[in-house]
């Protein structure tokens, strides 16, 4: 059975160990090893959760029989403007639905936070394998974007929804 749940502050652990297994198998031939540990290190950190947390992130885990398997998170950005981060979920548990349990958990959140017209947006590097997810959803693609990483540059593009 699949559960999402909304994180806390004590999640925080449950999330950073999330990032460490997750995030380097999801970038793995799209970044190197340098620019993951750059991006655990500036986003995953205890204190960069605890801190994104504190400035209005919010967080979903999905576990699989009492299993953290995943994770999501969004923001407001805007008046009518929502950031989601990518969903990152381990390999054994993909094609199960918890992809889809984690996106329908963000549009929820996002409905009940702002029941107005709005738009989610997903930065995602156009190389990804689970850019197809997205678009599968009803994402679409509305512009590029770089993102500058320290040492580095991203190219990426904006992909977008409108929610009802």
């Amino acid at each position: 059975m699949i559960e999402i749940r909304k994180a806390d502050r004590g999640d925080v652990k449950a999330l950073k160990d999330l990032a460490e297994s997750l995030v380097p198998d999801s970038f793995k031939g799209v970044l190197n090893t340098s620019q993951v540990d750059f991006m655990l290190d500036r986003y995953y950190s205890q204190e960069a959760l605890q801190d994104a947390i504190d400035e209005g992130m919010v967080y979903f885990i999905a576990s699989v029989e009492g299993f953290d398997c995943g994770y999501v998170s969004v923001i407001k950005h805007g008046p009518d403007l929502f950031l989601m981060q990518k969903i990152f979920i381990d390999s054994t548990k993909w094609n199960i639905g918890v992809g889809t349990m984690l996106l329908n958990a963000v549009f929820d959140y996002v409905k009940s936070e702002h029941p107005g017209r709005c738009t989610v947006e997903l930065i995602i590097n156009k190389h990804n394998p689970g850019l197809k997810f997205y678009e599968k959803h009803g994402m679409v693609k509305v512009r590029d974007k770089g993102m500058d990483m320290g040492d580095f540059y991203i190219n990426e593009e904006v992909h977008a929804i409108t929610l009802n």
